[in-house]
C-alpha cells in the first residue's frame, strides 16, 4: 500500500481570540477585538470550531457567525452558521473555519451584567480519526514515524484495532500500539511492528505546534 501520512495542527482552545467579553444585544454585532483579530478579522492559526463561552444563561441569543469556512475536501469558502447561546457553559459551531469577519446577535432578551466571550476550540487534541490499513500485505512490517514539527511541541499515543474500522455501528477496540516508544510520547519517534493492524489512530493529550505521522506497510518477502 501506498504511505499514509497525516500533519495533525494542535493548538490549544482560545477563549477569547475573537471577542472579549461584552453584552449580547439584539440587532447589535459582536464587536471583533479578540487576541486574533487583525483589520477586523479573526484569523486562527489553524482552523477551528469558534467557541461561544458563558457564566450565565444566553440560550434566548442566536449568534450568525461568518467566515471563510475549511471545507472537508480541503477547499475553503465563504459561508456562516447559527448557534446558540451558552448557558453556563461552551457552545461552538460545526463548521471549521480559517476566519471570522462578522457575528451577529438577535435576541428578545434584555440583558445587564450578563457576557460573553468567543474565542476558537481545541484543535487536533483528543483522538483522531481511524487509518484502514493494508491487512492482506504478507508477512507485513508496519512502520510508524511519529515527526513534531519545528519548534512545536506534542503528547501523543498511537493506539490500533483490529475491529473493522468502517463499521461506525461498534465501539472499537483500542488496543496501544505494541512499541512502547509510541505510548505517551512527547518527542518525535519511529517504530516498527510485525503485529497485524487493521487500522490505526493517533490520541494527541496537549502540545502546539504539528505532528506529521507517518504509516508505511511492507512485505518481507
Amino acid at each position: 500500500m501506498r504511505p499514509i501520512q497525516k500533519t495533525i495542527s494542535i493548538a490549544a482552545a482560545t477563549t477569547n481570540a475573537v471577542a472579549t467579553s461584552q453584552k449580547p444585544e439584539d440587532g447589535v454585532n459582536l464587536t471583533l477585538n479578540g487576541s486574533l483579530v487583525t483589520s477586523g478579522v479573526a484569523t486562527f492559526t489553524y482552523p477551528t470550531q469558534v467557541s461561544f463561552g458563558s457564566a450565565s444563561n444566553l440560550s434566548t441569543v442566536t449568534f450568525t457567525v461568518y467566515g471563510l469556512v475549511l471545507n472537508a475536501d480541503g477547499t475553503q469558502t465563504a459561508n456562516s452558521e447559527t448557534v446558540t447561546g451558552p448557558n453556563n457553559t461552551t457552545v461552538a459551531t460545526t463548521l471549521t473555519f480559517v476566519n471570522v469577519n462578522l457575528i451577529t446577535v438577535a435576541t428578545a432578551t434584555t440583558f445587564t451584567t450578563q457576557r460573553v466571550v468567543v474565542g476558537g476550540a481545541a484543535v487536533g487534541i483528543g483522538t483522531g480519526a481511524w487509518w484502514p490499513l493494508d491487512i492482506y500485505v504478507p508477512n507485513q512490517v508496519t512502520t510508524i514515524s511519529c515527526n513534531i514539527l519545528a519548534s512545536g511541541s506534542a503528547t501523543y499515543t498511537v493506539q490500533y484495532t483490529n475491529e473493522d474500522p468502517f463499521n461506525t455501528s461498534i465501539t472499537q477496540l483500542a488496543v496501544a500500539h505494541p512499541a512502547a516508544a509510541l505510548a505517551g510520547a512527547s518527542t518525535s519517534q519511529t517504530a516498527s511492528t510485525t503485529v497485524l493492524m487493521r487500522a490505526v489512530r493517533v490520541n494527541v493529550a496537549s502540545g502546539a505546534g504539528q505532528l506529521r505521522v507517518t504509516v508505511v506497510q511492507q512485505s518481507t518477502r
